[in-house]
């Protein structure tokens, strides 16, 4: 029972605050919504420390038969699920506690719906995380898809909002359906869609068939980790409220689809296949989403396309069979990306909401010295400075890359060295310089306590890295050349931003002036934004509108109209038969009968 209580509290806040937060009141809403986390949390870890040992199954329900075979669901606590739904519910009890400061000028406008969303969104993440099989994973893969339409839309009065929801709500379809088609193919492969059936016959299944299966599934996790060619709704989320997006882009939303690959990575290993396609989608999307976020302006879209590019780094360490590195990054990257979010909302929130682009403010370290403090320590864990989180995944990953390939390694490299510099070209333009707008303040503190407790988690939780190897039964190699790589390629970034923007050896207007067409091209990633939408999405309007006028207006309606006049007097004829009036019909008789006499007498 107490393992499943790790699901059971999100669900009831959904339901209690769903249900009665209009009675209840906003703030009392936003307090069970943070309880009911922090209980989950405390389960999670009891549950971790328990599975760690032994992993533990849970049986939930039969559901069908499947060629008379009962298909069981389950939740499965093991070292991956245990420690990553402990992540979850840690990142977002304390995403919950800032966002009660975060969104307090909305309370008394039904701001308790906002928190019934995101426990809805926490309730279906666990579950993604703690299924033991593909069918209950798929409900919760639905599940964070709708709560995520929710809660990027829920600014809906705001028509860059309601787009922004609805282009990740379709592009998930996309990736659903692909993802569905998997689930089904892994069936037909594998003759079942349990975890511990696949992993036992992942090398004993048909290769083109267990592909097949891989390249589905992949594809469902490229929609919902915002992955090329599905990736455009993932910056233009961040229409949504910052705490959403911290929500969305560290420990939940975005992170379902590595932590699926990783999840069922002893299939993917049976397949080179998937794996080097997983690998070529990581690449690009890696290097394509650094080379966006260094020419966007947008506070929040910055670190979103940084979100894009370190996924892209988790799903080339998982391609190269690395599954300890990419896991690793995936949770060293909660604790950095989440605090970078919390850190760029409370810019934003300081400026009552109405400052989005980091050209706006400017010499803000003084005035909010705690979120000038957290942004900077996740900046340095992003970019890999030892000794904060991210350089201890980061390595892994580079020294696996340059292993496999020295073409893969100098990719890694590269991107590297852009996230560096975005990063850090964000935080200086923000917080260093001259002050451009006036009114700046620290937030308050039940913003800042969870900023505190992340910053932690940005600095240290990479000194786990032996630990969460031994746990899962890999040695861990630190290796002296790529550290030094690591440090040098982090150093780089910084320094070159730090040259423009603070020390201004080089000017950025006249880069600007001259890296102009690049500019242009990294800012529209490479056009595919403008593609999806003028040519696809118009396209298809254009082709809506034509087949209206066309087909519909002049065949299907010409057709109809046509006859209209027609089936109007055969029906003006027969009315005279049905109009109930009695004598019409009496004289009708009387006319019947004179016809059949008539007919008779002629007859004779």
């Amino acid at each position: 029972m107490e393992f499943l209580l790790v699901l059971i509290f999100p669900v009831v806040a959904f339901l209690v605050v769903g249900l009665l937060g209009r009675r209840l009141g906003d703030f009392p809403s936003a307090i069970i919504t943070v309880l009911a986390s922090s209980l989950s949390f405390l389960f999670s870890l009891y549950a971790a420390l328990q599975a760690i040992k032994n992993p533990v199954h849970v049986p939930l329900y039969t559901f069908i038969l499947l060629q008379s075979k009962p298909l069981e669901l389950g939740l499965l606590f093991d070292t991956l699920s245990s420690v990553v739904a402990t992540l979850v519910t840690f990142v977002a009890t304390f995403i919950f506690l800032y966002s009660i400061g975060y969104m307090r000028n909305l309370f008394g406008q039904w701001t308790y719906k906002f928190y019934a969303y995101l426990s809805f969104f926490l309730f279906s993440m666990l579950l993604i995380v703690l299924s033991d099989n593909l069918l209950l994973l798929f409900f919760g893969w639905e599940g964070v898809g709708l709560a995520s339409y929710l809660l990027i839309g829920y600014f809906h009065e705001q028509r860059k909002a309601t787009n922004a929801a609805l282009e990740a709500f379709v592009m998930n379809r996309v990736g659903d359906w692909l993802f569905l088609l998997g689930i089904l193919m892994s069936f037909i492969t594998f003759g079942s869609i349990r975890y511990q059936e696949m992993w036992e016959k992942a090398h004993l299944v048909d290769p083109l068939m267990l592909s097949w299966a891989c390249l589905l599934l992949f594809g469902g996790a490229v929609g919902k980790s915002g992955q090329v060619p599905l990736h455009t709704w993932l910056p233009n989320a961040m229409a949504g409220p910052t705490p959403v997006s911290a929500l969305l882009h560290s420990s939940t939303m975005v992170a379902a689809g590595v932590y699926m690959v990783a999840r069922l990575h002893p299939v993917f290993e049976a397949s080179d296949t998937a794996l080097k396609v997983i690998v070529l989608v990581g690449s690009v999307t890696a290097l394509m989403a650094a080379l966006a976020a260094t020419s966007h302006t947008d506070i929040k879209k910055i670190i979103a396309f940084s979100t894009m590019s370190q996924l892209g780094l988790m799903f080339i360490a998982l391609g190269l069979k690395d599954k300890l590195a990419g896991s690793f990054h995936l949770i060293t990257h909660a604790f950095f990306k989440a605090l970078l979010f919390l850190a760029a909302g409370s810019v934003i929130h300081t400026f009552h909401h109405k400052v989005h682009d980091i050209y706006e403010v400017g010499g803000l370290r003084n005035k909010m010295p705690v979120t000038y403090l957290s942004f900077m320590v996740g900046a340095l864990a992003l970019a890999g400075v030892f000794p904060f989180a991210g350089f201890w995944s980061k390595e892994l990953i580079l020294g696996r890359a340059y292993e496999a390939s020295f073409g893969i390694g100098v990719l890694v490299s590269v991107v590297s060295v852009l996230t560096a510099y975005y990063i850090f070209r964000e935080g200086f333009v923000m917080f260093h310089g001259e002050e451009r707008k006036g009114g700046a303040h620290e937030s308050e503190g039940v913003m800042i306590l969870p900023m505190a407790v992340l910053m932690l988690g940005s600095v240290f939780a990479g000194f786990g890295v032996w630990w969460y190897g031994s746990l899962m039964g890999k040695e861990v190699h630190i290796h002296g050349d790529t550290v030094v790589l690591s440090l040098v390629i982090a150093l780089v970034g910084i320094g070159v931003a730090y040259g423009v923007y603070v020390r201004r050896w080089l000017s950025a207007e006249e880069l600007y002036r001259v890296l102009r067409p690049l500019h242009t091209t990294f800012r529209e990633q490479f056009f595919t934004e403008r593609f999806y939408h003028k040519t696809l999405a118009g396209g298809y309007l254009l082709w809506s509108k034509v087949m209206h006028q066309t087909v519909e207006t002049l065949l299907i309606d010409g057709v109809v109209n046509g006859f209209y006049p027609l089936f109007r007097s055969v029906g003006g004829v027969i009315n005279l038969l049905q109009r109930g009036k009695l004598n019409m019909y009496v004289l009708g008789i009387y006319a019947g009968l004179a016809l059949l006499v008539l007919i008779t007498i002629l007859w004779r």
